[in-house]
């Protein structure tokens, strides 16, 4: 028994069509990639902000617990007094610079306002984190 094949066979795919099908399945997979791109960068700016205010709140703790000693509460200004600094920290596999500054402002004869605020920039735009604290002399 022969087996007969027939030339015009149209069961599969011309290069057009598959050409048309590798064109869908790029756009559809740049539109994927520049969503986990945006994904990372989101990720990347929170990460930085949580760093900022984890810094700003270990500052503040260090002065408060500073300011309950009796001496250095006394030695504190009654003006405003500033003072900042320059802190790198690692961030997922490199460094980000941040600029912490406390500053102590007399509001009454025994209470003091602590304020710390950390600056930092991410993709060229200055950020901010500011929180502050009302510190009274303990041993009054």
């Amino acid at each position: 028994m022969e087996q007969h094949v027939s030339s015009d066979n149209h069961a599969g795919f011309t290069l057009i069509e598959f050409c048309v099908a590798v064109l869908i399945m790029m756009v559809g997979l740049l539109g994927l990639l520049q969503a986990v791109n945006m994904a990372t960068v989101h990720n990347l700016g929170n990460l930085l902000r949580n760093e900022a205010i984890t810094l700003a709140d270990d500052r503040m703790l260090r002065a408060k617990a500073s300011v309950y000693d009796a001496p250095t509460f006394a030695a504190l200004a009654s003006d405003t007094t500033s003072a900042a600094n320059l802190v790198s920290r690692g961030v997922r596999s490199g460094f980000a610079n941040y600029s912490v500054v406390l500053t102590v402002v007399a509001v009454g004869v025994n209470t003091k306002e602590l304020t710390s605020r950390v600056v930092w920039r991410y993709k060229g735009i200055k950020q901010t984190h500011t929180i502050s604290s009302i510190v009274a002399n303990p041993n009054l």
